[in-house]
């Protein structure tokens, strides 16, 4: 119940902000995202473009929450458009509404909120009317070329997620001074075992990394979670760099 006086304040002050007829005016042509958590007192109204690709961390808090409810403004032509959430690791968050929908992306429809299957922070929304409906293509949507890159340090708790474009060499140059000790690479199905990226320190120099058994200075997806640092075990990052043309060590 709390939760829900906490998205009623969001949107009473919203409205506030400019003149009523304005604010419907608005509202009726975008998408809302709302997320809560009555147990712990926890909410967050973000609002998104209905006709583009808008990713935005969520609006007053990152929960964690355990439902998110979509609502397609009533003048939007795209009224099957679908959201998307990101965990702390930038993992898509599964959430069900009725017995046999589970999906990693949700759209109105006019049939009210999704319970996540597991309560979870949210660190990004992201809203494309290319996503489509389905656990395989919600997750990674035909065509998309985008590239997530997670570098993390779990001893300070510390996470920050990149893009790059997938289909030619592109860089990053990472703007901060904090160091890390693990990445972890998302990319498009159709190259999630072949395409590989690089870390370079503040010097230039390849960064090593090691997942289970393997060890190398190029690192790909392949489902397999994060890559730990190696050499050295923790250090400020300089560049990401992902090129088709990068091989697995010998």
């Amino acid at each position: 119940m709390r939760s829900t006086f906490l998205l009623a304040a969001l949107s009473a002050s919203s409205a506030l902000a400019s003149p009523w007829g304005q604010y419907q005016y608005t509202t009726d042509l975008e998408i809302t995202v709302d997320m809560s958590n009555s147990a712990a007192a926890l909410g967050s109204r973000t609002n998104f473009m209905a006709d583009r690709r808008q990713e935005q961390p969520p609006n007053s808090s990152r929960g964690p929450f355990k439902t998110v409810n979509i609502k397609v403004g009533k003048n939007v032509q795209n009224k099957a458009i679908r959201c998307k959430l990101l965990d702390n690791n930038g993992a898509p968050i599964k959430a069900a509404r009725g017995p046999n929908n589970v999906d990693t992306t949700f759209a109105d429809a006019g049939k009210g909120e999704w319970t996540f299957l597991q309560e979870s922070e949210v660190s990004s929304i992201i809203c494309d009317p290319a996503f489509k409906k389905g656990d395989g293509t919600a997750a990674q949507p035909e065509g998309d070329k985008e590239i997530r890159v997670l570098l993390q340090d779990q001893g300070t708790e510390l996470g920050i997620p990149f893009t790059l474009r997938e289909g030619s060499r592109d860089e990053l140059v990472v703007g901060t001074s904090s160091e890390f000790s693990s990445i972890e690479l998302t990319v498009p199905a159709a190259v999630k075992d072949s395409l590989r990226c690089q870390l370079l320190d503040k010097a230039g120099m390849p960064i090593t990394l090691k997942r289970n058994a393997n060890v190398d200075t190029t690192f790909a997806d392949g489902g397999a979670g994060p890559w730990q640092f190696e050499t050295p075990k923790k250090t400020q990052v300089g560049k990401i760099v992902c090129d088709p043309t990068f091989k697995k060590a010998a």
